[in-house]
């Protein structure tokens, strides 16, 4: 039965009060069936891992949980228990997996990096805003498939503060230590570096602004794809666009210098989880310019004003294109400068009505 309003509001409220053990359990439970659609034969509860000795407190695809009654005073049994569980899935599965401790009040993400017990930022749950930990667990165990593609939601899911940016950029620095140095990568690397200095008139030679791109290409993609109805599951297909030329689309989704970590399996998974989250947005009637939002939210700041990285605001792109292109289905269009591409976004809306109202399919 889907969770309404009310009930959302009931269980996050009794979740903040740190409600023990068991109660947390239940209603986490509650969130991911309910409120998030998973199926309930897909929760496996109390997972035994005679390997270690212990037991798994929940296990849903990829995330397993470990729910405590006090993280205040339960944090460290959790971060003991954790690296065992997660390193005994990784091995068996061959998959990467994250690992949630949570009191109901508080929601600590961890992954295993090179065999430690790594955190990201922790949530913690507020009563007057309960649909943020219904968003926040839709991004952790990446079940929602079915998110509005608000230029703000995609930020939230998917840029500088989401967790989905912060495990895909320590896999990022993971893969490129392992195979950064091979001479194929380090090619495209360089000819990255070498472009950048030639549209910025500097050198950028941070690797955190290459993973950053690396990161937003794969989105780009993804989402392309979608938009299209372009079925993509190997990641070196998406990367390289091969599917979009076999359904008759060039120029398009081409191969570049972002395709860097296919050289390593870790690195195929990597885009298999980052399309996974990408791919979870409704795509089909997009009226913004989503990518725009999320290039703002991920690069830093500081770094952005040194590149002078600002885009023009979707109303200001549609005002400067109505007025700019009147006739669309004759005039041709070219943007120099091109950014994230609202310009040309709304420009093709353009076009695309003109030939609707033209009778042209």
């Amino acid at each position: 039965m889907p969770l309404s309003s009310d009930r959302l509001r009931e269980i996050v409220s009794e979740l903040a009060s740190r409600p023990q053990h068991e109660k947390v359990r239940a209603l986490v439970y509650e969130l991911l069936v309910n409120g998030l659609g998973a199926k309930s034969t897909e929760l496996d509860f109390e997972r035994r891992v005679p390997e270690v000795h212990g037991r798994i407190d929940a296990l849903l695809g990829r995330t397993l949980f470990e729910f405590k009654s006090d993280l205040r005073r339960e944090q460290n049994d959790a971060e003991d228990k954790l690296p065992d569980y997660l390193s005994q899935r990784e091995k068996e599965t061959k998959s990467h997996f994250v690992g949630i401790a949570t009191d109901g009040a508080t929601f600590i993400p961890y992954e295993l990096r090179s065999g430690k017990l790594e955190r990201f930022e922790i949530f913690q749950t507020s009563e007057d805003k309960p649909r943020d930990l219904l968003e926040w667990l839709s991004a952790a165990v990446a079940i929602s498939a079915d998110l509005e593609p608000d230029p703000e939601i995609v930020a939230r899911e998917l840029g500088r503060s989401s967790l989905a940016w912060g495990l895909a950029k320590q896999e990022l620095i993971s893969i490129w230590t392992e195979i950064g140095q091979h001479p194929d990568v380090r090619l495209k690397r360089d000819l990255w570096s070498q472009l950048i200095r030639r549209v910025y008139g500097a050198a950028v030679n941070e690797d955190s602004l290459f993973f950053q791109h690396t990161y937003l290409s794969i989105i780009a993609k993804t989402m392309a794809a979608k938009v299209l109805g372009v079925p993509v599951n190997d990641p070196a297909d998406l990367l390289s666009g091969k599917r979009f030329l076999e359904a008759g689309i060039g120029g398009m989704v081409e191969s570049d210098f972002f395709d860097w970590m296919l050289a390593s399996k870790k690195g195929i998974d990597l885009v298999r989880r980052i399309a996974l989250q990408a791919g979870r947005f409704r795509l089909e009637n997009v009226q913004t310019d989503v990518l725009k939002g999320l290039y703002e939210s991920l690069i830093d700041p500081e770094q952005r004003h040194v590149l002078g990285e600002y885009y023009t605001p979707d109303w200001l792109a549609e005002r400067i294109c109505s007025e700019a292109i009147n006739n669309p289905l004759e005039q041709r269009v070219l943007d120099p400068a091109c950014g994230s591409g609202a310009f040309v976004f709304h420009a093709v809306r353009l076009l695309m009505k003109a030939a609707e109202k033209a009778g042209i399919t």
